[in-house]
């Protein structure tokens, strides 16, 4: 966990310099942001896996239950992509318009969220209490670089659509 918060702080400092010197993130951090994401992801199933029963014995029902929430993560994962229509709008590389269309007229941050949700039904599965530790970690520092290097590169980006977005979305779910 210190290594993810300490690999992904940095990333942040450099994907706010690029966004502000570049209206967009660079090669190099799209390809870090990339990799520090499915690091993540690849993190946490792993240690979901070692430690499985460490919080309770995994059973039929947390089995079911921590599948179907991960299922649903990675649904909501890949409602996002697609809303993008482009994989340079997913890593930051074209800020060419603001999504609004698809899961983004449920959730400014469907990707995040999706992720956020499949960490904690990984967690749920395995019974295990470091992924759940993992999965709430992600989520701080998720939340933290929202509101400190996209929001506000999006509302310079975009102003008063940002705006009017954001009073209309939520920012990870509103029904």
């Amino acid at each position: 966990m210190a290594a993810n918060a300490f690999l992904t702080a940095p990333l942040a400092l450099l994907i706010k310099r690029d966004f502000r010197r570049l209206g967009r993130a660079s090669w190099a951090t799209a390809v870090w942001s990339g990799i520090a994401m499915h690091g993540h992801a690849l993190t946490t199933f792993a240690i979901a896996w070692l430690d499985r029963g460490s919080l309770y014995a995994p059973a039929a029902w947390s089995a079911a239950a921590g599948g179907a929430l991960a299922g649903t993560g990675l649904f909501i994962i890949v409602l996002g992509r697609r809303a993008y229509a482009s994989r340079a709008r997913v890593y930051g590389l074209r800020e060419d318009e603001l999504i609004e269309r698809g899961v983004y007229r449920r959730t400014r941050n469907p990707q995040y969220a999706g992720y956020g949700v499949m960490f904690a039904g990984a967690a749920i599965a395995a019974g295990s209490s470091l992924a759940f530790v993992f999965a709430g970690v992600f989520a701080l520092l998720i939340h933290v670089y929202i509101t400190w290097v996209e929001e506000p590169h999006l509302k310079r980006a975009f102003g008063a659509e940002y705006d009017a977005y954001c009073a209309r979305v939520g920012r990870y779910f509103r029904f």
